[in-house]
């Protein structure tokens, strides 16, 4: 469990590489941004009050800070790009802060398995909540960094195994060579309907076994196309069939203790309805922070 609570909201403000889904992700950091605001409005003398929980969150022992968005990157390289936002994640790690990441399309986790595969001093496990495995051996239209195949490069990193990775909320159809990688690579996958049938304490049991064997990290990506197309209408490659946001918000809090770095992606303010994607983005954020309170002290 970690028992750093400072964190590091950085805004990953690029979508770039969304060769094959809408522009616009690029706008979600401040759009989220603005959802979490109205909902710190509520705070009084640094206490919010979590209903679903009943239990007050006391953010006074708690650090939020603000390191604003990555607007001094490359675009027109989009390996270069994803390098300047690792180092810009890096500077929030080595400020001693957990990084909350907020993109931008699913190819700014590679920025962020790049900067905690550089800080960390041990191996690394990976929770991807997502619609899609994003295990892609390359694309003519996006290439080998893209948002379709982040977890397939992380896994050829020397720090990361596939064995110590679980993916959550795969659905639909999709290639027959990631039948295959994901049979020789010992990758995890727990779909959608896994979760309806095993229930969230057995996933989240299961899930933390893996990731935490023999790792000394866990970095967790949140793809907001992991909810049901119903609960995500502005995100950037709807399924249906998906993750109810009960589930979602669920899984994430049991996680949350064990997590080093967090990215929420593919929220997309342009295809959404009245932002209500990023309302939906914002509440999980809070819910991260919260559990990891909970999880440090006896909330009231």
């Amino acid at each position: 469990m970690k028992t750093n609570l400072k964190f590091g909201l950085l805004g990953l403000n690029y979508d770039t590489e969304a060769g094959r889904g809408w522009p616009g992700a690029r706008y979600a950091p401040n759009s989220i941004r603005n959802a979490m605001a109205g909902i710190m409005n509520r705070m009084e003398d640094g206490f919010l009050f979590d209903v679903n929980k009943n239990k007050l969150v006391d953010y006074n022992k708690m650090e939020l800070k603000d390191f604003g968005n990555c607007d001094n990157i490359v675009h027109y390289e989009h390996l270069q790009g994803l390098k300047d936002m690792a180092e810009e994640i890096k500077k929030v790690m080595n400020a001693g802060y957990r990084p909350v990441l907020l993109g931008g399309d699913h190819s700014v986790t590679n920025a962020g398995f790049m900067a905690l595969h550089d800080v960390a001093d041990g191996r690394i496990g990976i929770i991807d909540f997502d619609a899609h495995l994003d295990i892609k051996v390359d694309s003519p239209v996006q290439g080998r960094f893209s948002g379709s195949s982040e977890i397939r490069r992380a896994g050829e990193m020397e720090k990361y195994d596939m064995k110590n990775t679980v993916e959550i909320g795969p659905r639909g159809y999709n290639y027959p060579e990631h039948y295959h990688f994901i049979k020789d690579s010992g990758l995890t996958i727990f779909t959608a309907r896994d979760l309806n049938r095993l229930g969230v304490e057995e996933v989240a049991k299961r899930t933390l076994e893996i990731v935490t064997k023999d790792t000394d990290y866990v970095y967790m990506t949140v793809d907001i196309d992991s909810l049901d197309m119903a609960y995500a209408l502005g995100s950037g490659g709807q399924e249906p069939a998906g993750l109810t946001h009960f589930q979602l918000s669920d899984l994430i809090m049991a996680f949350a203790p064990y997590v080093d770095v967090i990215d929420f992606v593919e929220v997309n303010p342009m295809t959404d309805h009245r932002e209500l994607t990023s309302h939906v983005c914002a509440n999980l954020v809070l819910d991260y922070l919260a559990a990891n309170y909970y999880a440090n002290y006896d909330a009231e």
